[in-house]
C-alpha cells in the first residue's frame, strides 16, 4: 500500500490518508483480512502526528471499511459493495444537484452544462 501525504492540500492529512485507504480496499487493491500498518509506524513513516493517523482508522472503522482488534491492530474488513456504490451514488447525485443549481442562477442550458462535461479531462 503506498499512501502519502500533501502539507499544501486544502484536504486534512487524516482526509487524504482515508481516501487513499478507502480507494485502496474499493478497488481491490488490498483485499479483506489485510493487516494495516500500525498507528506508530504509518506515523513515522509519513512523518504524521499519531492522533492524525488514529482518527483516519477511527473513521474508517465507524464507516465499516476496518475493524480495530485489541493488541492486534487494524484489519481491512469484505466490504459489500453495493453499500459502496449507493454510497458514491448518493455523492454523485449532490453533486449533480449542485450543477444544476449552479446552472440555473447563471442561466445556462442543458446543452451548454452538456458540451462542458464532455470537455471533461480535456
Amino acid at each position: 500500500m503506498n499512501l502519502s501525504v500533501s502539507m499544501y492540500s486544502d484536504k486534512p492529512i487524516y482526509e487524504q490518508l482515508k481516501e487513499q485507504i478507502k480507494k485502496s480496499i474499493i478497488q481491490k487493491e488490498i483485499n479483506a483480512g489485510f493487516q494495516l500498518p500500525s498507528v506508530r509506524t504509518l506515523s513515522k513513516d509519513l512523518q504524521v502526528g499519531i492522533v492524525t493517523v488514529k482518527r483516519t482508522y477511527d473513521d474508517l472503522v465507524q464507516e465499516g471499511y476496518i475493524i480495530s482488534q485489541a493488541a492486534r491492530g487494524y484489519y481491512v474488513l469484505d466490504v459489500d459493495m453495493t453499500s459502496v456504490h449507493n454510497e458514491y451514488k448518493e455523492k454523485i447525485r449532490n453533486h449533480i444537484i449542485e450543477i444544476l443549481r449552479l446552472a440555473d442562477e447563471a442561466k445556462l442550458s442543458i446543452s451548454s452544462i452538456d458540451k462542458l462535461w464532455n470537455e471533461k479531462g480535456e
